[in-house]
């Protein structure tokens, strides 16, 4: 749970990190450490130290309190140190556990006294310290009995500080009005304005490359035309022409089959790589759009690839290139 340090009853909460960005941290760090140096709020004196903190024990909400008065000591005054904790319904405190002190503070439990109540718990003890500085104090559990289970809870952490100074000593300094806040030079404004003009500048830039970078996402890139069928049907007779000598006589010409019926079926729109010669022969016969000549061409190179493949030849290499020109002469007819 979160824990506050008050001082006269003010509460002073950390500013989140997380809203300030890195580029305003940076220029605006640099500015004010150049112009800004030795300035900050005015604080009084702190008559009382408070530190709390709220945690919740099963389904009991306990808020514990730690209390110095003064808030700051001199060497062996005695400084009055109340612990005090506010219980939920049904929830009951036992006695308190304190563990052992330094052997720079004195803590006295004998004056104090223990106020259990309804809902609330509150100890006192006396403290001196003997050394200059800070003094953590020691901790401080306190035993939770509830109706379904016990707990301890232990008290915020805090610290005594300790100064040279003897009270009849310090009643003759004159009160502590805080820091200083001298006025603004106007070396000073020159560099706030500096930052604040390169800072605008930065957001401008980057508010620049958003939108070039959103505008360029938007414009689709136009897609490229398909390639015509007779381009296709070229480069596979090309690649098979270069392949001749060295592809089987079976798979040259599956293949050599396998470009001419995709071409009919790119070019007249028919399922011809499912179809048989004559299947393919017939159905491209009912479309009204297919040229007569282009569709005899076809199928008979074609049919001139099935009887090919299993007939045998004097010449083979010079059969197979005879039959891969006679398939050339289809592209465009269809």
């Amino acid at each position: 749970m979160p824990t506050t340090d008050r001082s006269e009853g003010r509460t002073r909460i950390p500013l989140p990190l997380g809203c300030i960005t890195l580029a305003l941290a940076g220029i605006l760090g640099v500015a004010s450490g150049l112009s800004l140096s030795g300035c900050g709020g005015v604080q009084g004196t702190a008559p009382r130290r408070i530190v709390e903190r709220e945690e919740t024990a099963g389904s009991v909400h306990v808020r514990l309190k730690s209390e110095l008065s003064p808030a700051r000591g001199t060497l062996g005054d005695p400084i009055a140190w109340r612990l005090m904790a506010t219980l939920g319904e049904g929830a009951h405190a036992g006695t308190a556990i304190l563990e052992p002190p330094p052997a720079t503070l004195e803590v006295d439990s004998s004056g104090g006294k223990t106020n259990p109540g309804a809902g609330a718990w509150s100890r006192e003890y006396m403290l001196r310290g003997f050394d200059l500085g800070a003094i953590p104090l020691p901790r401080v559990q306190l035993p939770i009995t509830m109706a379904d289970r016990t707990d301890t809870l232990e008290f915020p952490h805090d610290t005594l500080f300790v100064d040279s100074l003897t009270q009849t000593a310090t009643g003759m300094l004159r009160p502590d009005r805080g820091p200083i806040t001298p006025p603004l030079r106007p070396l000073d404004i020159a560099v706030l304005a500096a930052a604040a003009l390169l800072l605008l500048t930065l957001i401008v830039l980057l508010l620049r490359a958003w939108l070039r970078g959103r505008r360029k996402s938007q414009i689709a890139e136009a897609p490229a035309p398909p390639e015509p069928p007779e381009a296709l049907l070229a480069r596979a007779l090309d690649d098979l022409e270069r392949d001749v000598a060295v592809l089987p006589r079976d798979v040259l010409y599956e293949r050599l089959a396998q470009a001419l019926r995709s071409y009919a079926a790119a070019s007249a729109g028919v399922p011809a790589t499912d179809l048989t010669t004559r299947e393919l022969d017939r159905e491209l016969a009912r479309r009204s759009h297919v040229s007569p000549e282009g569709r005899e061409a076809l199928i008979a190179a074609l049919r001139r690839a099935d009887l090919a493949k299993f007939a045998r030849f004097r010449d083979e290499e010079s059969e197979a290139r005879s039959i891969v020109r006679q398939a050339r002469s289809v592209s465009g007819k269809l």
